[in-house]
């Protein structure tokens, strides 16, 4: 079987689009043939065969030129023709409405699968991407949303029409074994705090300084603070810079600022911290990756009231919406020594049961084999 992973940016930069397609990518090109549409350059995996037509990396950037990406629309199209695949898989909403409307205007063959995974929350849309999904959804045979949550507005918006499935997502394979032995890494007699993610505005990092500095006023505990920050362009980067020296600024706080780290050395970090705070707006995560990727290095995980965050942390009490609640949690776990290491036993069983890399794979695979 011939199956098309398309993509809105390329694997070689940070996000969760990114890291799920070379999931999927590495771990199924042994039971099927894989191909890769993606803007940017190849990534060189081996056993699949890669299409890179465009020389910018994200998407976004082409559908700024029209003829530009009229010419990338052709290519696809090109592509689909020589390769002729049972399934197409997209990964991003761009890629999504490419090739919708290649279908519904007949250029692709008609028995080609659709299926799309929305990996955006429905309540982020505003009025006319709803609607443009509404009209490109006609030619889709599958929707797959990462949590029940997300999934439940995008059913009742499409009427129940299509197909519809929930995966998972993984924190991938070098996530999936807990290492006894760096356990040793971690100080749980101090707070060390981590944070990490891209640097935009819905991620909400103001809300991270906040946090620290309400709980220096808290505490007497040695604080040490350690941000893993992906910075997309020059603008982010610099702003990224300026956030971290007010950190630097903070009285008796350890710090500790990364920009753009690969996953060999996010795995390192989230050996290093005890606890993990994703600060993002309210519903505005489909999932939150980096909370699956803290839970299998046995951290403490809270999250504001983002979306699909929530179901991801599963305990309610892990939930907080301003910097005092954040820091009162925070500082209840580190009191309750009991209550500290049931908290971090569960988090890591519950990656195992729900977030393994076996679940995420079984599924692709069987949604593939049955669609």
């Amino acid at each position: 079987m011939k199956i098309i992973i398309m993509c809105d940016n390329n694997l070689g930069t940070v996000g969760g689009e990114q890291e799920s397609s070379k999931i999927i990518l590495g771990n199924l090109k042994e039971k099927f043939q894989m191909y890769l549409i993606q803007p940017g350059p190849s990534i060189m995996m081996d056993k699949v065969e890669e299409f890179n037509i465009v020389k910018e990396t994200r998407m976004k950037h082409l559908v700024k030129k029209p003829l530009e990406f009229l010419k990338y629309i052709l290519k696809v199209r090109k592509i689909i023709k020589n390769v002729s695949p049972e399934i197409i898989h997209t990964q991003a909403q761009v890629s999504f409405f490419v090739i919708s409307l290649l279908k519904k205007l007949n250029l692709i063959d008609k028995r080609i699968k659709i299926i799309h995974t929305e990996r955006g929350l429905y309540l982020k849309y505003n009025l006319f991407f709803k609607n443009l999904f509404k009209i490109m959804f006609k030619n889709l045979d599958l929707l797959v949303t990462t949590t029940e949550f997300n999934m439940a507005y995008w059913r009742r918006f499409t009427g129940d029409k299509l197909g519809y499935e929930i995966i998972e997502n993984t924190a991938g394979p070098l996530f999936e074994n807990y290492e006894q032995q760096l356990e040793n890494n971690k100080n749980n007699e101090k707070i060390v705090l981590g944070f990490a993610g891209r640097y935009c505005e819905w991620k909400n990092w103001p809300l991270a300084i906040e946090i620290i500095n309400v709980l220096r006023t808290k505490t007497n505990k040695k604080l040490e603070i350690i941000m893993a920050v992906g910075c997309l362009d020059d603008k982010s980067y610099k702003d990224t810079l300026i956030m971290f020296d007010k950190v630097r600024k903070i009285p008796n706080v350890k710090f500790d600022g990364k920009i753009n780290i690969n996953l060999e050395e996010m795995n390192k970090l989230f050996y290093n911290i005890n606890t993990f705070v994703l600060t993002s707006n309210r519903n505005t995560e489909s999932f939150g990756r980096t909370l699956v990727e803290a839970m299998s290095r046995k951290n403490i995980v809270l999250t504001t009231d983002s979306g699909g965050s929530v179901e991801v942390v599963e305990n309610p009490e892990n939930v907080a919406t301003n910097a005092q609640e954040f820091a009162d949690k925070i500082l209840y776990y580190f009191e309750e020594k009991n209550v500290f290491d049931s908290e971090l036993n569960q988090n890591l069983e519950i990656v195992k049961r729900k977030y393994s890399l076996k679940n995420n794979i079984d599924k692709h695979e069987s949604l593939y084999k049955h669609i």
